[in-house]
């Protein structure tokens, strides 16, 4: 059947499409010229495409008769495209003007399934001129030089997936369209798919590192593309590395339900309002509110539920009591934060960071499958489109009631003690300021978490204020159409001497100078996204698109690495998307003009600085940016019209009604709850409250902590006793069994949430009683322990179900490389070999970290090095005792790896370089005997007794070689060419030490030293040099005669010293 369908039923829409008339006219969507080419809209060719694939779909179930007319109408159709179109794949190359026909950037054509033409690599024509085009395009993309770059890109997955026709090959054979296409210039470059599909990949090769920063979805479907497997196979390579790596899971979940904002004693008391009268009128307004809000949340989806008519009268009705200017300011204040509470939108998904599932469904799926029930959730509930890659601004979800609120409210009096309000509580927000934490060996600590959540729900509460400020201060302004000419003059002459509500600009260039405009530019786009189509023309809002214009340019992607990338990422995506809005100038972006103002940032990063800290993920960027779906929608749409050739990415999914595994409280009781906590907050002091939440947010972060000492510590080590039996067998590979052992341990991390309430339900109460008031009710502390318990469980248990397995697998992880990395651990037949390097028999694993004493060498060699306060000396004994700390940790092998052992040895060389030259300063603590000819000075001896330690340590701890060649490099020899006074014999007590241990041979050591006379040195080091070359030799000529090394020095060098 496969064989005989062909691409018939490839192509094959995979689900019904009921045809509906569209008509090329839009009236109230003017299309936006690009850099480039055209914006992306529907199109007679589109629109033409559809209808085709509508009646190619239906075409065995209908009467062929009946649809002769259409047909006969469809072939006059198509073959005037073909003589309209700029090539024939229907690809236009020219920027669309008013004057000329508005086709899309669509490189898909309207044509039956069975001329769709397979992308064939061998077919492209013009390599060399698509290379330079897409090197010319790809360069206009990462310089910014293009007013979107998330447009562009979709552009070139639109070229990717563009579906040719077997007639667009023979196109050609038109005299009269070769004829008109070769007058074109450059139209000839993307005459066929097979061009098409070459420049996207190329482009795509081009701007990878955009690419790998995007959601994993969307890099699946790209490693999964056949069309980019056989143009580029590196760069399938490439996307197929970054999709196995990618864990940027993003989901778009939007859930909207009403929870009242509680009563605030600090506001909304009696003491604030001037009468009796005035606070009972508030309260008879709130309830009114919350009515018409519970109203539109019950009925807003019902068909033929309109706004206006059946709430519009009872708004305006309930805004005339609101005579009182005290009640406007409560009222607004309400229904500012009512709005924060409803449409700030999700952090981390689409449910509240505390909401946890329920144990029997976390012991059915596992914690590393709740991933995918959320994204199973997404398909049924999340909008399939938002209008495209750049839409208009909107109110989706409970902003549609905000904004219908405001617009039949009609009321001047509340709109300005609103945009008081929201104007407050802007400048609030921006002013937001983080703690630092140092990283603990890269693992994400729950605090940097909580960092960046309180970063997250700030931006997206500025980013929903600011829109519903622009709102309303451009409401009086907007209009479905541009002025005439005469009306804009007036209307300039008129607001340019009015002044804006937010000083916008000002606290722009603050943010740019202090280094915090992650924070403050998405915000500002909101603001001007609702811009009316004057406000851009004016004097002062022409400085504020100017000076963001700059930040466009100069945020290259590929320049300045301190700051985070997605940071970059998220700032462009929103400036691209505002260049883009109706209401905003075209020529905005392309005309330089020579009043704007130069912005050098700041050097030095200011202590409040944001930029640099990578606070911006994709889950942040997708829910700020949520038109970047768009382009995974465009990847899996075409896939989907591919059939199953990709690997049937598009699965039909039949809900089942499935029964409920335990019981779980309705919304409406979990709303109760919520209600009946703040009553009894209400009716306590403040200080309860904040009690209350501390105690939460400690014992939960306790709660993480705790089971990461206890329950993950035990499975790592239960891991790593897997490992060990198993890592050693024949043919293993280790990533899978790597895989097998963390798979195995998911099971028993789900035991994670029950400890987790065990010990918040143990230790919330114990941490109540001891900071509330002995004198404290019964009644209120059994309430107040209860709350508190019930939220650190929510914290802890929230955290853990979302990270237990990644925790996991990271630890076991870690613990597994670092086995690996011991020197010869898993190789067979080097029995004698292991046993050295193995831990001895017996060994407890309480040797100090080899971190630990690299940084204690090493700061005994920034004590040798210099400079130094008078007087600071390095204790003798503690350097003994810190070589014999070194000895230990050699030793004990379990926290050794490659690097850190190479890292000591180099350190400890480096300190044998310094010793012999006498640049350490060693404190002997005893008095200094008197000197004889026959003994060395006591702090040669100490030096001796050093060196003896360090030749013991290299050849019998270290499980590598040590580089001690490294003694002869020329750095360490100007130490010793440095000295007032060289120490040759304790020099040439380091050689034959050397010898002695058989750390190198005489042959070796000669050959180092005649080097080092060929270096340019002091003329009297070079003879000292010499000297010592001639002695070291005779010595060995005469090694049977040799009794002590140290006396025999002193001898044979008495008078080189003399000369030195």
């Amino acid at each position: 059947m496969g064989a005989a369908s062909g691409w018939t039923n490839k192509s094959k829409p995979s689900r019904r499409i009921n045809p509906t008339p569209v008509s090329a006219e839009r009236p109230l969507s003017k299309p936006k010229t690009c850099f480039t080419s055209t914006p992306v809209s529907r199109s007679p060719a589109s629109s033409f495409e559809a209808f085709a694939a509508v009646q190619e779909g239906n075409l065995s179930s209908v009467i062929s008769n009946s649809l002769q007319e259409e047909r006969e109408m469809l072939k006059k159709e198509r073959c005037k495209l073909l003589h309209q179109a700029s090539s024939p794949a229907g690809i236009p190359f020219d920027p669309c003007t008013p004057t000329k026909p508005s086709y899309t950037r669509s490189a898909s054509l309207p044509a039956e399934s069975h001329l769709v033409t397979c992308a064939n690599p061998a077919k492209v024509s013009c390599k060399k001129q698509l290379e330079c085009l897409a090197q010319l395009y790809s360069s206009c993309i990462a310089e910014n030089l293009v007013p979107n770059i998330f447009l562009e890109l979709f552009f070139v997955l639109q070229l990717l997936t563009s579906k040719g026709t077997s007639a667009a090959e023979d196109g050609d054979s038109d005299p009269e369209i070769s004829e008109r296409n070769r007058d074109v210039s450059g139209r000839q470059h993307f005459e066929s798919v097979h061009n098409c599909v070459y420049f996207a990949v190329r482009v795509l090769d081009y701007q990878y590192e955009i690419i790998s920063h995007l959601e994993k979805g969307m890099l699946k479907l790209l490693a999964e593309n056949e069309r980019i497997a056989s143009f580029s196979p590196t760069l399938h390579k490439r996307l197929r590395q970054a999709y196995e790596s990618s864990t940027a899971k993003v989901s778009l979940l939007l859930p909207c339900s009403v929870q009242s904002v509680s009563f605030q004693p600090e506001t909304d008391n009696r003491s604030n309002f001037p009468s009796d009268r005035a606070f009972h009128i508030f309260k008879k307004q709130r309830d009114i509110f919350y009515e018409l809000l519970r109203e539109w949340e019950d009925n807003n989806e019902k068909t033929g539920w309109d706004f206006e008519r059946v709430l519009g009268n009872k708004i305006r009705a309930m805004m005339a009591h609101l005579s009182a200017t005290c009640n406007h300011s409560h009222f607004a204040r309400l229904f500012q934060k009512q709005l924060i509470q409803m449409c700030k939108g999700p952090v981390g998904g689409g449910a509240s960071w505390g909401d946890t599932p329920d144990q029997d469904v976390l012991n059915m799926l596992g914690s590393d499958n709740l991933s995918r029930l959320k994204r199973l959730q997404e398909r049924f509930v999340v909008p399939q489109s938002i209008r495209g890659p750049c839409p208009p601004p909107s109110f989706p979800g409970c902003q549609q009631f905000f904004r219908d609120f405001i617009l039949s409210a009609g009321s001047y009096q509340f709109n300005q003690h609103l945009m008081d309000s929201l104007c407050l509580k802007i400048l609030e927000l921006n002013g937001l300021t983080l703690v630092e934490h140092e990283h603990s060996d890269g693992e994400a600590d729950m605090e940097e978490q909580d960092e960046k959540k309180r970063f997250a729900l700030a931006l997206l509460s500025l980013r929903l204020l600011a829109k519903f400020l622009g709102f309303l201060v451009f409401l009086p302004y907007r209009a479905a159409e541009q002025p005439t000419r005469d009306l804009q003059d007036s209307a300039l002459a008129l607001r340019n001497q009015t002044l804006p509500v937010l000083d916008i600009l000002k606290l722009l260039r603050q943010s740019i100078r202090d280094q915090r405009s992650i924070l403050t530019i998405p915000w500002i786009v909101e603001y001007l996204s609702l811009v009316d189509h004057i406000a851009p023309f004016l004097d002062y809002y022409r400085k504020v698109f100017g000076l963001l214009l700059q930040v466009y340019r100069l945020m290259v992607l590929s320049e300045d690495k301190e700051m985070s990338f997605l940071n970059k990422l998220l700032i462009l995506a929103v400036l691209g998307w505002l260049f883009q809005v109706p209401s905003v100038p075209e020529e905005l972006f392309f005309t330089a003009d020579d009043r704007q103002e130069r912005f050098v940032m700041d050097a030095v990063t200011s202590a409040q600085a944001l930029d640099f800290v990578p606070l911006v993920d994709q889950q942040l960027l997708y829910t700020c940016c949520p038109y970047l779906g768009e382009l995974r929608k465009l990847l899996a749409s075409f896939v989907a019209g591919s059939g199953g050739k990709n690997g049937g990415f598009m699965r039909k999914i039949t809900p089942t009604a499935a029964e409920s595994l335990a019981p779980k409280a309705s919304v409406t009781q979990r709303k109760l709850q919520v209600d009946l906590e703040q009553a009894f907050f209400h009716n306590q002091p403040p200080s309860l409250r904040r009690t209350v939440e501390f105690v939460a947010e400690r014992v939960g972060s306790n709660c993480v902590k705790h089971i990461k000492a206890t329950l993950v510590a035990e499975l790592v080590q239960r891991a790593e006793a897997m490992l060990q039996e198993k890592v050693k067998e024949e043919d293993v590979n280790h990533d899978k069994l790597l895989e097998e052992v963390c798979t195995h341990l998911y099971e028993e991390g789900a035991q994670a949430l029950i400890k987790g309430r065990e010990f918040c339900k143990k230790k919330g109460p114990e941490a109540v009683r001891v900071l509330l008031p002995e004198e404290t009710s019964a009644a209120v502390l059994s309430s107040a322990e209860s709350i508190a318990v019930e939220l650190a469980t929510e914290r802890a248990c929230g955290w853990l179900s979302a990270n237990i397995a990644a925790l996991i697998k990271r630890e076991v992880k870690a613990t597994f490389n670092r086995m690996l990395k011991v020197p010869g651990f898993p190789l067979a037949g080097e029995d004698a070999l292991e046993l050295r390097r193995d831990c001895p028999p017996g060994c407890q694993h309480c040797a100090p970290f080899p971190s630990q004493i690299i940084n204690e060498i090493k700061d005994v060699l920034c004590v040798a090095v210099g400079p130094r306060e008078e007087g600071e000396v390095v204790d003798c004994v503690w350097l003994e005792c810190l070589l014999g700390r070194l000895s230990q940790t050699l030793q004990c092998r379990k926290f050794i790896c490659p690097t850190s052992e190479q890292q000591l040895a180099k350190c400890t060389v480096e300190l044998a370089s310094l010793l012999v030259s006498d640049r350490v300063p060693l404190s002997l603590g005893i008095k200094s005997p008197e000197k004889s000819p026959e003994r060395l000075p006591v702090k040669n001896s100490s030096a001796c007794g050093l060196l003896k330690l360090l030749f013991s340590i290299w050849k019998e701890d270290f499980g590598t070689s040590v580089p001690v060649q490294l003694i002869f490099s020329k750095k360490n020899m100007a130490y010793l060419a440095e000295a007032k006074q060289r120490e040759w014999d304790l020099f040439l007590f380091l050689l034959h030490g050397l010898i002695e241990h058989e750390l190198m041979r005489t042959s070796e050591i000669q050959s180092c030293l005649h080097s080092l006379e060929e270096l340019p040195w002091p003329s009297d080091f070079v003879k000292d040099l010499k000297r010592l070359s001639r002695v070291f030799v005779l010595e060995h000529q005469i090694e049977e005669h040799r009794t002590n090394p140290c006396e025999l020095t002193r001898q044979s060098l008495a008078t080189v010293t003399t000369q030195s």
